[in-house]
């Protein structure tokens, strides 16, 4: 069971990872011209397995495409980079790998660019599979381990988002961009109504799709001539090899397992059942900046805007305050935040945060908002109304940790 104080220890060791200058940790970018067309963006992050492409305008201003949004492309032949990359700032080798985990969590990537501070060009970028290897790599140097203090089923996020084998890729393809996801299990039930994870859809699975016929998945077996490739059922193109890991497995064995495989996920599972999943955003959200002392409390993904960081800062913590005085038994609480899509100056958010209890786990997600005041407050009286039915049941208090039967 996670308590305040593990919570304590863990951003403290982090300490050194959050302040550590992202110049030793420089990978080669992708680099591709804005008059570039999707179709060859594709082909570029398949080749490099690449999530991300950057684009550096003369003036620059750098843009950036990930696989979500190349999946948006009504016509992957025609359509250019610059029509549907998204501007995003940019690092300096100086900069700190806490502040790079912010802005990664922000703008949901997975890699940034880096810039020479003089002239402003790109000499590399920074991904978040670089951080966590740097993480496991701290862990590892000044031997810590958690034990059993911090596990898997702490680290996941539990509200599985899933598809059908049935269900088309082109629906997968929505719920990626819709959702701003890249990993969808696929869920079939078996005769006796148990629901069974039987593969998993990525974004890049999708892109290979609309490649020419010799780049999709053999097991597929469909040609253009009989189908459009986006019409395939989801279990066709499905990877059945998934990547697992128990719920009580330590947080070094996650990241260990995670960077052996290759793999951008861990299925969290027990026997049959799938509780959730952990991705690098899962791993980087710990490197959250703590905005409450009496309770463990941390943000990743602030606003760029002072205005609104403070405002996000104050929201969070006068709820968490308040949600201590009425709920003792909390011992941490985390807040992501990202940006849902940009019109003109404004930014739409997407606010989610969990408030773990020694026995479940409260969660919260925003709706499309822009009003970040109206947010929190929606976000508090969720706590108020979850924790008020918690107390009022008279149900067995159901732990946020697995705990196998005997």
């Amino acid at each position: 069971m996670i308590s305040q104080e593990v919570s304590r220890q863990l951003y403290s060791h982090l300490k050194d990872v959050r302040g550590q200058v992202i110049e030793d940790l420089m990978e080669k970018a992708t680099l591709v011209k804005e008059d570039i067309h999707v179709s060859k963006i594709i082909g570029i992050m398949l080749k490099d397995n690449s999530h991300e492409v950057f684009v550096q305008h003369p003036d620059k201003t750098i843009i950036c495409l990930n696989m979500r949004d190349t999946l948006v492309a009504r016509d992957i032949n025609t359509m250019k980079a610059s029509t549907i990359g998204k501007r995003i700032p940019s690092l300096t080798s100086k900069e700190s790998i806490g502040n790079a985990a912010r802005i990664m969590s922000l703008h949901r990537l997975r890699a940034l660019p880096i810039v020479d501070g003089k002239n402003h060009e790109v000499i590399g970028q920074l991904s978040s599979k670089r951080i966590l290897q740097y993480i496991f790599e701290t862990f590892v140097k000044k031997k810590i381990n958690f034990d059993k203090r911090i596990i898997a089923s702490d680290l996941m996020t539990p509200e599985l988002v899933t598809i059908g084998p049935e269900d088309k890729v082109a629906t997968a393809r929505n719920i990626m961009v819709k959702d701003m996801i890249d990993h969808l299990p696929i869920v079939e039930q078996t005769k006796d109504g148990k629901n069974m994870v039987i593969g998993i859809l990525t974004s890049s699975d999708i892109l290979k799709t609309l490649m020419p016929s010799d780049r999709i998945a053999r097991d597929a077996l469909i040609s253009d001539h009989e189908q459009h490739r986006l019409e395939l059922a989801a279990r066709g193109l499905a990877d059945k090899n998934l990547i697992t890991i128990s719920p009580n497995e330590t947080i070094n064995s996650v990241i260990d397992l995670m960077l052996k495989s290759n793999s951008t996920y861990a299925l969290v599972k027990s026997m049959d059942s799938v509780l959730g999943i952990i991705t690098f955003r899962d791993v980087i959200a710990l490197l959250g900046e703590q905005v409450e002392s009496e309770i463990p409390a941390y943000i990743i993904g602030l606003p760029e805007d002072p205005f609104e960081a403070e405002l996000v800062k104050s929201k969070f913590t006068n709820t968490i305050k308040l949600l201590y005085k009425i709920f003792p038994e909390i011992v941490e609480a985390r807040c992501k935040i990202k940006i849902k899509d940009v019109t003109g100056e404004r930014k739409r958010y997407e606010i989610s945060a969990n408030i773990i209890s020694p026995y479940r786990r409260y969660t919260y997600t925003s709706k499309n908002e822009y009003d970040i005041a109206r947010i929190f407050d929606e976000m508090s009286d969720s706590f108020k109304n979850q924790i008020s039915r918690k107390k009022s049941s008279d149900k067995q208090r159901e732990s946020v940790r697995f705990s196998p039967k005997e």
